[in-house]
């Protein structure tokens, strides 16, 4: 089923890497955690909308119970029981049309719930992250696709975000502002700036810092390369080692960090 829908929506199961990527770029998902993340916010919508149809019910009259007691409302019903339509063969009353509009209410709540339920985890196994040597992409979204690519080289700023949820799941976003996306801050989701392709979200990060860092490193040799006499091919070949060690060094670093951070949860 899941290949189905992915065919009848023309939708990969994994992005193209974008150019200037390199050979091997680094390809992968949002932390599980952040699944968790997002039904951890379904759920309250859902919860609501369902009390929402419950009150519904309670008034229109279709469920008996002693909390809601609308009696001009009952009145209402009763008077227009009394009122019978004709259209050719059939003949219905008006509060018919409550119990339709009641029953279609009932019968979509379900297929949303349903739905938006199944697509919590096929929208997390959709969304890719892509790390490249020149070039950043994300990929996100089922219904709607949205694949924003990125130079490493316009990167302006960074920062990385997390909420009070995300602390206690232990992930974190990671925003990418490249040139002309920076003057300003980027708001809440869905508003203005959500949509501007001048920001890029990496959300749902295990290790946000170490993303950044990684891509401080790849900006900083794109930035060196860039300085001095073009034609000195020693002195490029210079600074693309001394580049190279820069980056493994910072991964070495990184990955000692986790590891501190890994035994000191375990000594608590």
């Amino acid at each position: 089923m899941r290949e189905r829908l992915l065919r009848w929506l023309r939708v990969s199961e994994r992005p193209t890497p974008p150019p200037g990527s390199g050979t091997e770029p680094e390809i992968f998902r949002a932390s599980r955690r952040f699944l968790y993340y997002t039904v951890i916010a379904w759920v309250p919508k859902q919860v609501a909308a369902f009390f929402g149809l419950l009150f519904s019910l309670a008034f229109f009259g279709s469920l008996d119970t002693d909390f809601l007691e609308a009696e001009g409302w009952k009145k209402l019903m009763g008077f227009l029981e009394q009122i019978e339509v004709s259209v050719g063969p059939a003949a219905f009353d008006p509060t018919d049309l409550f119990w339709f509009f009641e029953a279609l209410a009932i019968v979509a709540w379900t297929a949303q719930f349903l739905f938006t339920g199944l697509f919590l985890k096929l929208g997390w196994e959709l969304r890719w992250y892509i790390v490249g040597d020149s070039s950043l992409r994300i990929r996100e979204g089922l219904w709607s696709l949205r694949e924003q690519t990125m130079t490493i080289a316009n990167i302006q700023n960074m920062k990385v975000k997390q909420g009070p949820l995300q602390r206690l799941l232990g992930i974190a976003d990671l925003e990418v502002h490249t040139a002309g996306g920076a003057g300003g801050e980027s708001g809440e989701e869905g508003g203005e700036s959500e949509s501007s392709f001048h920001v890029g979200r990496f959300r749902g990060l295990e290790d946000a810092h170490g993303l950044r860092d990684r891509i401080r490193i790849l900006l900083a040799e794109h930035r060196g390369a860039g300085l001095g006499d073009h034609d000195d091919a020693a002195d490029g070949a210079g600074r693309g080692t001394a580049a190279a060690e820069l980056r493994e060094a910072a991964a070495a670093l990184s990955s000692e960090a986790r590891e501190l951070g890994a035994a000191l949860a375990t000594e608590v």
